[in-house]
């Protein structure tokens, strides 16, 4: 015990023989490693769910890409006119496709929209005012499965891919000024996914927030800014 309190006392004299600028760097630095941990607790949860959806919209995709490729094969083998079996068979295949269709609608339709993400954004920046923005960016809209882009691809046969539309957000301010901020996008009532979230300390007590949000969606549209 007596050791503990010596380790203890030696450590409160070489903070107190620090400057006040090096104490802030100390200081940013704790806040920035609770802030980590924090948001591993606060949205492990949400990206395990996360995974869950995503892993789930793939599965469906690629039951939607068979269904069309069974199709396509009846259509350029060429359906006979007695043949009613094809026929049949194509009509199930047809109602299997969009049901699955709109399983897949089903699926994100608890998510933003993308053009209505930049607003909800805006609005949540809007009720803290302590946050500046450095830079808000639209990334490249990305199909969430290979192969799912439009042209002679799936979309060109009219089933539905599922794409995902990214925004990077770069803002200044305080720790307790992003958690807040983190914590309101949370609550959001139409839900959206983490991708990359980074802390850099810049001059004590300001810090930079980079923040990658994305939501999906069946159409390829570009998120509005």
């Amino acid at each position: 015990m007596e050791d503990i309190k010596l380790q203890y006392k030696k450590l409160a004299d070489r903070i107190d023989e620090l400057s006040l600028r090096e104490r802030g760097v100390i200081f940013v630095s704790i806040l920035a490693a609770l802030y980590l941990l924090a948001a591993n607790l606060v949205f492990a949860p949400l990206r395990t769910e996360q995974n869950r959806l995503e892993n789930q919209l793939k599965a469906k995709r690629g039951q939607v890409q068979s269904l069309e490729d069974q199709i396509q094969a009846i259509l350029t083998g060429g359906v006979q006119g007695g043949d009613e079996t094809q026929r049949a068979r194509l009509a199930a295949l047809q109602e299997q496709s969009l049901a699955h269709d709109t399983a897949l609608a089903r699926a994100v339709s608890g998510l933003v929209m993308p053009k209505e993400m930049a607003r909800l954004v805006e609005q949540i920046l809007l009720k803290n005012r302590n946050l500046q923005v450095v830079r808000i960016e639209n990334l490249p809209p990305a199909p969430l499965t290979e192969g799912a882009r439009g042209g002679d691809g799936a979309s060109a046969r009219g089933d539905a891919p599922v794409y995902k539309h990214g925004m990077r957000i770069e803002l200044r301010g305080t720790y307790l000024d992003f958690l807040a901020y983190l914590k309101a996008l949370e609550g959001l009532q139409w839900k959206v996914f983490w991708g990359q979230v980074s802390l850099q300390t810049e001059k004590y007590p300001a810090s930079r927030l980079v923040l990658v949000i994305y939501t999906l969606s069946t159409h390829e549209g570009w998120i509005a800014i």
